[in-house]
């Protein structure tokens, strides 16, 4: 019975010894895994503050503006850490401060190299506005401001209802919302089918009454919005089968008939 208990006290006397054991192992591990993170946290820091330092911005693709402009109004320069700013902070400051810049692609490559990628807007269309004009793009940011007679060739005057807003650098904001909509989606027929080099004068004065200039040949009336994609299309093919001298008044209200009025003859009907 006395030998029983002594063989039950060195039991329990090797499990504590065991358990004593596998709690210092345990410590043990705890200690090399936090030595282990915090050096590799100290060689990250370094890395981040030391190495990866900015010291070249390649600018691809500018014609407007010359890469220093570029360079100018980024929000890092060289020295900066490479991941010490947010492209997409980067992109939009760019954008807000250069606005013939569309869009913008911001890239990094290890270990200092930071690539800037961008495209141009250009000025397709003049909004007349009193005395003055603003240079604008297909998609109706404001580029740039110039004097009412001071119409760049190639780029068309436009004519609409009441403007809310317009500043360089953002877009434009009508009175009447569907203005915008409705001048983009001229914009994209148009400029589809390669006819916004020949349009001299956009009037959307009034949404239900949207005429253009044609090369200083036509008046077209288009209506309204409706359809424009069919009724653009449509004036392509009535181009098509007149002279280069004729002139006059093309009536494309209805997008399934329009009427041809030339100069000095009598008017026409092409379907």
């Amino acid at each position: 019975m006395e030998e029983q208990r002594r063989f039950v006290r060195s039991n329990a006397n090797m499990d504590a010894l065991r358990s004593e054991q596998d709690r210092k192992r345990r410590r043990r591990s705890v200690v090399y895994l936090t030595l282990f993170l915090s050096v590799t946290l100290i060689f990250l820091v370094v890395c981040f503050f030391v190495f990866f330092k900015v010291s070249e911005i390649r600018v691809e693709n500018n014609e407007i503006y010359s890469e220093s402009q570029i360079i100018e109004n980024l929000t890092f320069s060289i020295g900066d850490n490479l991941f010490s700013f947010r492209a997409e902070e980067a992109e939009a400051a760019l954008r807000k401060t250069l606005p013939y810049i569309g869009e913008v692609e911001i890239t990094r490559t290890l270990p200092n190299v930071v690539t800037v990628t961008i495209s141009e807007r250009k000025a397709e269309m003049s909004l007349v506005l009193g005395e003055d004009a603003y240079l604008i793009s297909g998609d109706l940011q404001v580029l740039g401001r110039i004097g009412g007679g001071e119409i760049t060739a190639g780029v068309t005057r436009v004519f609409t209802s009441s403007v809310e807003r317009c500043l360089v650098g953002e877009s434009v904001s009508f009175v009447d919302t569907r203005t915008a909509d409705n001048l983009k989606e001229l914009y994209r027929c148009l400029a589809e089918n390669d006819l916004m080099q020949y349009v001299r004068e956009i009037n959307m004065v009034s949404r239900f009454d949207i005429t253009i200039n044609y090369a200083d040949r036509f008046t077209v009336y288009l209506a309204d919005i409706d359809n424009m994609d069919i009724k653009i299309r449509f004036l392509v093919k009535i181009l098509e089968k007149l002279k280069p001298t004729d002139r006059g008044y093309i009536n494309l209200a209805d997008h399934r008939e329009a009427a041809v009025r030339l100069d000095e003859t009598e008017p026409q009907m092409a379907e």
